[in-house]
């Protein structure tokens, strides 16, 4: 029995599948499947330097921030996380992959303080052209934790977008599917503008809604990698 199962793969309608007869579409539907499931853990890094906040706004943090304001004066920070591909997908959209609980660890670290935060409200969400964005294509694995300032939201982000009118849905785009991509997209998903892959923190009030956040940082290309973590 293999230690990982493959999720299944969501079939899409298409003009040809329209006019296939049924043993030519199921004969197809065969051919486009994946000769081998890469199905396993990942490791996933990355570093990079954010805008360090002015001496002002330092001055005017809380002190409960779960860092210090050198920490954030340093203007450094670095990420370490675990995902697992073998996770199935669920969203309403045809073009959209949830993938809830794929994150199985994450590790930040700003300055010199590192802090494990919790998984348990962390997914990853593949768009292929979905939500109504058929001009855009992304990648967004998101851990979301509270802390004593309030909610706490760690993002890398990555979009590959199309003027408007684009449509890079199924082979179009980069992406093929709302698949969970292979590792090296995960780490570096070819953009049309490289600004458009980046980390992202905020910090926001508890029960705030629409209140401009405690804190928030961003870092635009940061260094990324991932690769499979073996059994030893």
């Amino acid at each position: 029995m293999p230690l990982h199962s493959c999720p299944p793969r969501r079939l899409r309608r298409s003009l040809l599948a329209a006019v296939l007869s049924p043993a030519a579409l199921a004969l197809a539907s065969l051919l486009s499947l994946p000769l081998v499931c890469n199905a396993a853990p990942f490791a996933l890094s990355g570093n990079g330097r954010f805008k360090p906040p002015t001496a002002e706004q330092l001055a005017a943090l809380p002190a409960n921030l779960p860092f210090t304001r050198a920490d954030l004066a340093s203007g450094t920070w670095s990420f370490q996380a675990r995902y697992d591909d073998s996770v199935p997908a669920s969203d309403p959209d045809a073009w959209v992959g949830r993938y809830v609980g794929a994150v199985q660890a994450f590790r930040l670290e700003v300055g010199s303080t590192a802090i494990d935060l919790p998984v348990s409200q962390s997914e990853i969400v593949v768009s292929d052209g979905g939500q109504g964005f058929t001009q855009r294509e992304s990648i967004r694995l998101e851990v979301k934790a509270p802390v004593a300032a309030g909610l706490l939201r760690m993002a890398w982000v990555q979009l590959n977008q199309q003027p408007a009118g684009t449509d890079l849905r199924g082979i179009a785009g980069v992406l093929r599917s709302d698949a969970m991509p292979a590792a090296a997209a995960m780490a570096q998903l070819p953009a049309a503008n490289p600004a458009d892959r980046f980390l992202e923190l905020r910090i926001d009030q508890p029960d705030a809604a629409n209140a401009a956040p405690l804190l928030y940082l961003s870092t635009s290309q940061p260094t990324v990698t991932a690769s499979p973590i073996t059994a030893p």
